[in-house]
């Protein structure tokens, strides 16, 4: 894992861009471990992502963030369609899941489950520390991800005033600049075209 130092700097939320970054995992993590709600941890990245108008260094952590969250709910619903799956569906099932048979699986999957959620949990609590001390981690797998979706998200122009986001293009156009120089022109100059 690649970590860079970063300059203390304001985010456009108000507060110190490390406690916006920690914002970011900490709500990631305390909402993925909500029963069914955890499914759509992913989205609060989001939400901090299009707030943020000025520090690469959130975004990089939300993007990041919303990654590590997809996965994470991608697992979990993977594992809870095959618990779906082993649920007994008649009462001949029903009595062998009571007489023991059966469990293996449900145990298996069920800690499967929870190790993977206290993997990414540990994971989240390492990034919410480097982030606090303004270090940027790349995870190996997710951070080049990460930046791509950072580039083609950002300039989409995405926000939550409606404003525009990203560099604005100032230069005319150039038969609006013709246009704009023919305005300007004084009354005398347009007599003078006017009478060649």
């Amino acid at each position: 894992m690649k970590t860079t130092k970063i300059e203390p700097h304001k985010s456009s939320l108000g507060m110190d861009a490390n406690i916006a970054a920690v914002f970011v995992y900490v709500a990631m993590a305390v909402v993925s471990w909500i029963p069914y709600l955890g499914w759509l941890a992913w989205a609060l990245p989001i939400v901090f992502f299009v707030m943020e108008k000025e520090s690469a260094f959130v975004k990089h952590q939300a993007m990041q963030a919303l990654i590590i969250g997809i996965l994470r709910a991608a697992l979990a619903i993977l594992l809870q369609i095959f618990v779906w799956i082993l649920t007994p569906r008649d009462l001949y099932s029903a009595l062998n899941y009571v007489a023991g048979r059966g469990w293996g699986a449900w145990v298996f999957l069920g800690a499967l489950s929870t190790i993977i959620g206290i993997a990414i949990t540990i994971l989240l609590v390492y990034l919410v520390i480097m982030a606090y001390g303004y270090k940027q981690v790349e995870l190996p797998i997710i951070a080049p991800f990460a930046a791509k979706a950072s580039e083609k998200i950002g300039s989409l122009n995405l926000n939550a005033t409606g404003t525009d986001a990203g560099p604005v293009n100032t230069e005319p156009k150039p038969e609006e600049a013709a246009a704009k120089v023919a305005e300007e022109a004084t009354p005398e100059e347009n007599e003078q075209e006017s009478n060649e």
